[in-house]
């Protein structure tokens, strides 16, 4: 899966439909989606494959995590994000608040390549406890495809945020379910037009 600037968001490289419907095979036995007769998908539980993936995942465990403190609070760091050269790219809370919001989010995390510049120019304060901001390495360069921007505020996917705040703590899972519920109810919103119309080739 290829990288991008936040700037210039990757165009993904689509399996083959012979792939897609080896993918499809225990999902469709799982009842996480549904295929007629001829193998073209009709519909998608979009909140049990959200939670499928995220059964094997765990946003700060599976990324490298390094915690920090705003002794003043985060809603001042958000906007100073728009300032920097470094690639990021914000998830959890504050992500998942501009679709569905649940709560006032508290806790800023965001994807980087390296979490000691971002902290260094927004001057975070390593901590163990009480950490307001959470800088992650991912695991995999997925995060930083079909990302969007607000107010030159980068953000990931709505798919990648609802798994990140499913996997997190505090009120996160909250969060994830509330994100959850807005894609299922505004599929169009999110979707990737071509994966869904390489989905309808699929046949079995």
């Amino acid at each position: 899966m290829s990288q991008t600037h936040p700037d210039h968001p990757a165009r993904p490289t689509l399996p083959t439909p012979w792939y897609v419907s080896r993918l499809l095979d225990p999902l469709d036995d799982e009842a996480l989606v549904e295929r007629n007769a001829r193998g073209r998908v009709e519909s998608v539980d979009i909140g049990g494959l959200l939670r499928r993936w995220a059964g094997a995942y765990d946003v700060f465990k599976s990324n490298r995590a390094t915690s920090y403190l705003v002794p003043a609070g985060v809603s001042a760091t958000l906007p100073r994000l728009a300032i920097l050269e470094e690639r990021f790219a914000v998830t959890g809370s504050f992500a998942a608040v501009r679709l569905a919001a649940v709560a006032g989010p508290a806790l800023l995390t965001a994807y980087c390549d390296d979490p000691a510049v971002i902290a260094d120019a927004l001057d975070l304060l390593p901590t163990d406890q009480g950490a307001n901001v959470v800088l992650l390495q991912p695991f995999d360069p997925v995060v930083w495809e079909r990302t969007s921007t607000d107010g030159r505020i980068t953000y990931v996917a709505p798919s990648q945020t609802a798994i990140d705040c499913l996997t997190g703590n505090g009120r996160m899972p909250a969060e994830g379910d509330a994100l959850v519920q807005w894609m299922t109810d505004n599929t169009e919103a999110w979707r990737l037009p071509a994966l869904s119309a390489l989905c309808d080739e699929v046949r079995v």
